[in-house]
């Protein structure tokens, strides 16, 4: 049985919404939300996923040099780091400030920049990136929303590589596809990001690779485009 403060919170947004349409404060993400590994497994999957995203660089680089780039909700920035190793300037767009602030402290060789939506990052005045990667962020959209976010993407690399990495297997979903205030993780065929990124190329596609003791044994696919305006 939930405790009557919950229930409370509960009748008070269904009142809310049903009398007075009014939407519940947007989800808030928080470091446990980034990350659902801890101890031992969070540094097995740091390494797993640092060493994946490493050999695509190592590759993009060697035909085409990366001289800006940077990654579209960084978090804390458990990732983006690796950035640094193949361009000389890399930033993370973010949007909770409490993730930001850590991001700041431990980066500060990286310009972490606070957006109020993800939908608007070709406005901030950060100029054009040679790559653009997103970490399991547009699966926790709906799809209006994803799309939209897509489009900023190609808008900030038009000449340039972008990297997406999400869920495309249905394991591990929720019900909710549709309602941005509540957590959303859901799945979409590799297809469905192809026919978004247009005119964008798929390139390549690697399996993500997680800790073995994961629950999810599919837990997404690296999908790497590439600008049609490049050689």
């Amino acid at each position: 049985m939930l405790p009557i403060i919950d229930l409370t919170k509960r009748l008070i947004v269904k009142i809310g919404r049903s009398f007075f349409g009014i939407k519940p404060p947007r989800m808030v993400w928080t470091v446990a939300g980034v990350s659902d590994a801890v101890g031992p497994a969070d540094n097995v999957r740091n390494y797993l996923e640092r060493r994946q995203l490493r050999s695509i660089l190592k590759d993009i680089s060697a035909v085409h040099p990366i001289g800006a780039a940077c990654e579209v909700g960084c978090g804390y920035g458990r990732i983006i780091m690796i950035l640094k190793e193949f361009a000389d300037r890399v930033v993370g767009f973010e949007r909770e400030p409490s993730l930001i602030s850590i991001a700041q402290s431990l980066l500060p060789g990286i310009e972490i920049c606070q957006c109020n939506s993800l939908d608007q990052i070709s406005k901030m005045g950060k100029g054009q990136f040679d790559f653009v990667m997103t970490l399991t962020v547009l699966q926790h959209l709906t799809d209006d929303f994803c799309q939209k976010v897509i489009e900023e993407i190609k808008m900030i690399s038009p000449n340039g590589y972008v990297l997406l990495t999400e869920k495309t297997e249905a394991i591990r979903t929720t019900e909710n596809v549709t309602d941005g205030s509540q957590f959303i993780s859901r799945a979409r065929p590799v297809e469905f990001y192809k026919k978004w990124m247009a005119p964008f190329v798929l390139v390549k596609t690697l399996d993500r690779v997680l800790e073995q003791t994961y629950g999810n044994p599919k837990p997404g696919t690296h999908m790497l485009f590439k600008s049609p305006l490049l050689d």
